[in-house]
């Protein structure tokens, strides 16, 4: 049997080869911050493999796991958010220089793949795996600084997790680093939203943050919307007899990182809190379908909650009704013929583990003479959005709000912190008729609707407040759209969609967007809804990034010829040469006049043979750099006029430039060309 007992001197010989210089380059890619728990984690596997003189190995073999799980290849953890704004201006600019390698698009594509798996990133995922679509994201920085920001977060707060950060006795549901960063994205956020304004077609002008605060990202409007469904959900669940349940859904122990005493959970596997909230997806999905098919029709919300450790756990205030191919009408009882489906999918993994029928799923049935059903989960709500101050746990544990530095960090906020970090969906509506045409309805003017059929006028009724006169009721939305289980083809009130063209970010797509309602009382007629369209305010959205050209055309127009398939295979050498723009003698003169009194022609500068003739022909190559980067800087290039030589070189591109230079929008001399091409392509 191994020992874990070790005497002074074996204790000395561990100590002295952690601290030596060829452990210290294992460490190198550890942060600071788990350095020392790494090292204690490592000389407790040295103490149990003492005995057999091979303990250096096993340390440096789990050093080298450890960071191979926990800290992505060509990712420093220890980097703060400015570090990754640079790492992702040097990516980006990384891509464009080697796209202009690429002499197809498959390898493109695969000079793309590369890169990203050297940050530890997937490839972006765009519709019809468009190339041109996909290059467009790898060569802006924003589109690199939002995954290096998600892969450097999720990777760091694992490793807090995984050595034992996060716990009620430390830092309670994510870690103050967790926490200290979205609490400051949080306010970089509110400072763009506050500085970006943007005006209608009325030519009204609000700043996004006005626009912000009459939606549900306003906490108070979230926290009202949700509590005002899960009413409506009750009164529907009172008229029709219906049975609740208020459960809670829990993952086995190897999801668990830390116990509840603070000490690591020997049962652990590694799973991260993302795909803990995947098990607990996937195992209601199969318990829903089972539901389905022994017809037993089920409504409500759920609501997922961190533990301690950070591994989620679903709250869900569900009721439930025996529908007409109810496969069980022998069972008077529907609410345990569900609770039954539910603890066979609750105890299907691991089932033999200590615990697992007493803590997987916690149900209780909802008593009407005790109160409200709603009252059940408002708390769990409220816990999750901002209106609890201290959180009180089942095992009798209290967060409350700590410091970090001059930082008030308080549990709701370590809970928002936790699911954006993990990217965890908090609440989600089972069953109902959906929000999106609640929301839609809003928008339909009163004129639109005086005509209307009796389903429709009842849900726009139902969905319209008025501030302190006539509040809106979900229950009377459910009533018109066909119940609380009615079924999406069923449904009296659905959205009107049409399909547009969008100019994204990075390409022009077409998306389904909705413009109305309609309702199939009255088939064919749309209910068109009043949408503003906004567009920023000139001096507060130019945020455009600079840098170098990239290769639009995913290829070295000056390397070895394209592949025949290649699709950027299109020619912009010009048929004719343009026209040039005539002048009248005075406004040439005039012209001429003011850019000799500047001592400068206009921009671009033109191509010569020779170096140009320089004023001062004496100048250094140093000078020479300088003074072209000052007349750089005015859009200029130095007098006399150099008389440009026509641009014989090949130039290929995508479709979309074959049309836009076709159309004048776009100049043949626009497109790069590489500084150093091969010799025997050189224009």
């Amino acid at each position: 049997m191994q020992s874990r007992t070790v005497d002074a001197k074996t204790r000395r010989r561990h100590r002295a080869f952690v601290e030596s210089q060829q452990f210290a380059g294992e460490l190198a890619r550890i942060p600071l911050k788990w350095r020392g728990r790494v090292v204690s984690q490592a000389l407790e596997l040295m103490s149990v493999w003492h005995w057999n003189k091979i303990f250096e190995p096993v340390a440096v073999q789990f050093v080298r796991e450890f960071a191979e799980q926990y800290v992505p290849a060509g990712v420093d953890l220890s980097q703060d958010d400015a570090d990754i704004c640079a790492t992702a201006e040097k990516v980006a600019e990384n891509v464009k220089k080697i796209l202009w390698k690429a002499i197809s698009d498959t390898h493109a594509r695969d000079l793309i793949e590369q890169e990203c798996s050297d940050y530890g990133i997937d490839m972006p995922e765009v519709d019809d795996d468009d190339l041109s679509a996909i290059i467009a994201r790898v060569v802006d920085p924003r589109w690199w600084r939002r995954q290096l920001r998600k892969v450097v977060g999720r990777a760091f707060e694992g490793g807090n997790i995984r050595l034992g950060y996060v716990h009620y006795h430390g830092e309670p549901y994510a870690s103050n680093d967790a926490v200290l960063s979205r609490l400051a994205q949080n306010r970089r956020n509110a400072a763009a939203l506050e500085a970006t304004i943007v005006r209608n077609e009325a030519g009204q002008e609000f700043s996004i943050a006005e626009l912000a605060e009459k939606t549900t990202a306003n906490k108070t409007i979230r926290r009202g919307e949700l509590m005002l469904r899960i009413n409506g959900f009750e009164t529907i669940a009172k008229e029709c007899n219906d049975q609740g349940l208020f459960l809670t859904w829990s993952c086995p122990s190897r999801f668990h990182a830390t116990l509840h005493t603070g000490k690591p959970n020997p049962k652990y596997d590694g799973s991260d809190p993302r795909t803990a909230n995947r098990y607990l997806g996937k195992m209601t999905a199969l318990a829903r379908s089972a539901l389905a098919r022994r017809g037993i029709g089920l409504y409500g919300f759920r609501i997922a909650e961190p533990h301690h450790d950070g591994c989620p756990h679903w709250h869900m205030l569900v009721f439930v009704r025996a529908l007409q191919d109810y496969t069980t009408p022998h069972v008077k009882d529907v609410a345990s013929r569900a609770i039954r489906v539910m603890k066979r999918y609750a105890w299907r993994v691991d089932r033999g583990e200590p615990g697992a029928f007493k803590r997987r799923l916690d149900v209780k049935r909802i008593d009407w003479s005790k109160g409200s059903a709603a009252g059940y989960i408002a708390k769990y709500v409220a816990k999750n959005i901002d209106g609890v101050a201290d959180h009180k746990t089942k095992e009798g544990y209290l967060i409350t709000t700590d410091m970090a530095g001059d930082r008030e960090l308080t549990p709701s906020a370590r809970v928002e912190a936790w699911a954006a970090r993990w990217g965890i969906r908090q609440f989600q509506q089972w069953g109902g008729a959906p929000i999106s045409v609640w929301r839609e309805l809003r928008r339909v003017p009163a004129d639109m609707v005086k005509q209307a059929p009796p389903a429709m006028a009842a849900a726009w009724d139902a969905v319209q407040k008025v501030e302190g006169e006539k509040r809106a009721c979900w229950a009377s939305y459910l009533r018109a759209q066909g119940g609380a289980l009615v079924k999406r083809d069923d449904l009296m009130v659905t959205l009107a969609k049409e399909t547009k063209t969008v100019s994204g970010r990075y390409e022009e797509c077409e998306r389904v967007m909705p413009y109305g309602v309609q309702c199939r009382q009255m088939a064919g007629v749309v209910f068109k809804s009043v949408r503003h369209t906004w567009t920023p305010v000139q001096g507060h959205d130019a945020r455009t990034s600079a840098g170098s050209g990239f290769p639009w055309t995913r290829v070295n127009n000056c390397t070895q010829p394209a592949a025949p398939d290649f699709a950027a295979d299109v020619s912009f050498e010009p048929k004719t040469a343009p026209a040039p723009v005539m002048f009248k003698p005075d406004q040439a003169a005039q012209i001429d006049q003011a850019w000799l009194s500047l001592g400068a022609c206009p921009w671009p500068r033109p191509a010569v043979d020779d170096r140009p003739a320089w004023a001062a022909p004496a100048m250094t190559a140093e000078e020479q750099r300088q003074a072209l980067a000052s007349w750089d800087a005015i859009k200029a290039c130095p007098w006399p006029r150099m008389v440009p030589l026509p641009d014989k070189s090949p130039r290929h591109g995508t479709p979309r430039q074959v049309t836009d230079w076709r159309a004048g929008r776009l100049d043949v001399t626009e497109l790069s060309i590489d500084p150093n091409p091969t010799k025997g392509n050189a224009p």
